[in-house]
């Protein structure tokens, strides 16, 4: 580490002052940091997406998956500082020494630590594993409460600036455009609505994290200065090289008084006894044209302010007293803050982890396997959104019998019989696990698990239509309609009516 190549001023500050010098590195170096975070989120999130995962899910990991991005932002702001460039192919071709280290500890009980930017030099920068570690981290992490409160703000502000983006999406649709409302999007969302929250988390994550990894690698090299006096070593280093200029330039002006001396005494000489110097060939004249042009060389006349440090015995002032303590009442609350959200958070991981297990189980059949009633399954309901779903309701040829309906003029009362035959089979033919509470959203949306070719977007339509005119009385066109009921047959016509 070349102390004398940083490209920060190294002197003694607070750990809010480590902060802030932290968000000014990022503002200055915002592009880049974004776009090697960028780099390292987007395959995730573009893998993620091609997963048979529901898009909550999906959301979660790639937010779990932060200290896969971070370090790359770590690495090339260790070598910017040391006025080192460095591009983004030099910060990937050296991805898997600067990530895969101890990449499953940060993934699992290291996850949650609220300090997780401030040790990641530990491991990324220094290399230390094991009880090295360890001690590392006990040693800089004294006085440091400040880390989680920038853990602690840092969430909040991103969760602030989603919701923000959000927003503003939001007020820029039309409202003949708009497809859901704040209540939808909170308790009831449509998958479009999840893509647009997990696009504005991600956003979101991305505008904070530079941010976020630059103060905490400031407020390690902060910590590292105090405990190995940076400042006073660079301040030592100068020291000793102004004292080398000194030296060379007090060698110099010892050779020009020498001559001057000389050259003074050969005249005093030549004066007292005229005639005595004649083999040294120097008139009176050249003499003290020489004298003066030795004269008026800057190493004579000069004026010279030396300052040093004199101790003086003061009392501390009462104010800087109660302001550290203050700011140490401070840091004790942050900590115990932070031990109690990384407390709550593993209970959330733990009941999270019981739901994952519950959810693969019950849907295990999107994986390849298939749905099969277990003996503690609950009883199919009867009536789903007002809708008779029992087989023996059904008539023989449910689709002829709407179609006829429809000739009829009785459009409704048809497209509820085909609609309600459709539940019906998906219940008791395909064994969907579908609610007696669930909605005519919710029904679609786990019809999805079968992944049956063509069944999933013949139930929209069919449901987007049955919706308009059952919940909007909008008419739709006959021709739409007789199209529905002759597409029946092809995905629930191969079935026994019973």
């Amino acid at each position: 580490m070349d102390l004398d190549r940083i490209a920060i001023k190294l002197r003694p500050r607070q750990s809010w002052e480590g902060i802030d010098l932290g968000f000014t590195m990022a503002r200055a170096w915002f592009v880049n940091l974004w776009l090697i975070w960028l780099c390292s989120a987007l395959p995730v999130m573009l893998l993620l997406v091609v997963l048979p995962l529901p898009l909550w899910l999906a959301g979660f990991i790639l937010w779990w998956l932060k200290p896969l991005y971070e370090p790359p932002l770590l690495y090339w702001m260790s070598r910017r500082v040391f006025s080192e460039s460095i591009g983004l192919k030099g910060v990937f071709s050296n991805w898997r020494s600067v990530v895969l280290p101890q990449l499953f500890a940060m993934l699992s009980w290291r996850r949650l630590t609220p300090a997780r930017s401030f040790v990641m030099p530990v491991v990324v920068l220094e290399g230390l594993r094991g009880e090295r570690r360890s001690k590392r981290i006990n040693i800089l992490a004294k006085n440091s409460g400040a880390v989680s409160w920038l853990t602690f703000v840092g969430i909040h502000f991103e969760v602030i600036l989603q919701f923000g983006l959000l927003g503003l999406i939001l007020a820029l649709i039309p409202q003949d455009l708009l497809w859901t409302d704040w209540q939808s999007y909170l308790f009831d969302p449509d998958p479009l609505s999840e893509w647009l929250h997990h696009l504005t988390a991600l956003a979101a994550m991305s505008l904070i994290a530079p941010f976020y990894v630059a103060a905490g690698f400031a407020l390690y090299l902060n910590r590292r200065s105090q405990l190995e006096a940076w400042d006073l070593e660079l301040g030592l280093r100068k020291m000793a090289q102004r004292h080398k200029s000194d030296r060379a330039e007090a060698t110099r002006s010892s050779t020009l008084r020498n001559t001057v001396l000389a050259c003074l005494a050969l005249l005093l000489v030549d004066i007292a006894m005229p005639g005595t110097l004649q083999a040294v060939e120097m008139s009176h004249q050249e003499a003290r044209s020489l004298i003066q042009e030795v004269l008026a060389d800057d190493a004579f006349g000069e004026a010279r302010t030396i300052h040093y440090w004199e101790y003086v015995d003061q009392e501390d002032d009462p104010s800087e007293a109660s302001d550290s303590a203050f700011l140490l009442w401070l840091e004790s609350i942050a900590g115990s803050a932070a031990r109690l959200g990384e407390l709550l958070l593993w209970i959330l991981v733990a009941v999270l982890l019981v739901y994952l297990l519950h959810w693969y189980l019950k849907n295990r059949s999107s994986f390849g396997g298939s749905i099969v009633e277990g003996p503690g399954r609950q009883p199919a309901p009867t009536v789903i959104a007002g809708l008779d779903l029992r087989p023996e309701s059904m008539p023989d040829n449910p689709s002829d019998e709407a179609l006829e309906m429809i000739q009829q003029e009785r459009t409704r009362e048809g497209m509820a019989l085909l609609y309600r035959a459709s539940l019906s089979r998906l219940l008791h033919h395909y064994d969907l696990p579908i609610k007696a509470g669930d909605t005519e959203g919710q029904c679609l949306e786990r019809s999805r698990k079968l992944q049956i070719p063509g069944l999933f977007e013949y139930l929209g339509e069919l449901t987007a239509v049955w919706q308009r005119l059952a919940y909007a009385h909008h008419q739709p066109q006959k021709q739409q309609l007789i199209e529905l009921c002759q597409a029946w047959s092809e995905h629930f016509g191969d079935r026994d009516a019973g």
